[in-house]
């Protein structure tokens, strides 16, 4: 049996490695910027794209950002303030089941439900560890992590 992980929509897996990577870089400190295209190169991913998605998390309020040559996005508060939770939710919505797994005519009511399903159960365990694990954490594990071969000057504020 294989084991898998937890299958995230892009925008919150994009989301969640650009604000660990603001994370790494900054030292988790708020209002260090770095430049949104190195973060896009860095992912591999369209600048335009990962623009629109940042800008979900700024309206949430995890991040700042500054235009200009020496603009970019910063952490809006410190990086160990900042969970998993907080991005995914910005960035897809509420992490919460809308409707009942049992009786698709009713909307799930979670603890509350005479019939609190396993499964409610296991996504509010789920949640909890979302809500537990901060961008500090995730950054404390990129840091360390073989494949990171990023050089912090390519970081640097206006970018490459």
């Amino acid at each position: 049996m294989s084991e898998a992980c937890l299958n995230l929509h892009r925008a919150g897996e994009y989301a969640i490695a650009a604000l660990t990577r603001l994370a790494l870089e900054s030292r988790g400190a708020a209002g260090e910027f770095v430049s949104v295209r190195a973060l896009a190169e860095h992912q591999g991913i369209p600048k335009s794209f990962l623009s629109k998605i940042l800008e979900q998390c700024a309206r949430a309020g995890l991040i700042t950002a500054k235009s200009g040559s020496r603009g970019g996005v910063a952490l809006a508060r410190p990086a160990e303030e900042i969970s998993l939770l907080d991005i995914l939710e910005a960035c897809e919505g509420s992490y919460r089941r809308a409707d009942c797994v049992f009786y698709s005519d009713r909307r799930c009511e979670g603890p509350a439900c005479e019939v609190f399903c396993p499964l409610r159960k296991r996504e509010e365990d789920v949640r909890l560890s979302l809500a537990r694990t901060t961008v500090a954490e995730m950054a404390r594990s990129l840091e360390i992590h073989p494949l990171n071969d990023a050089p912090a000057a390519h970081f640097a504020p206006g970018g490459r």
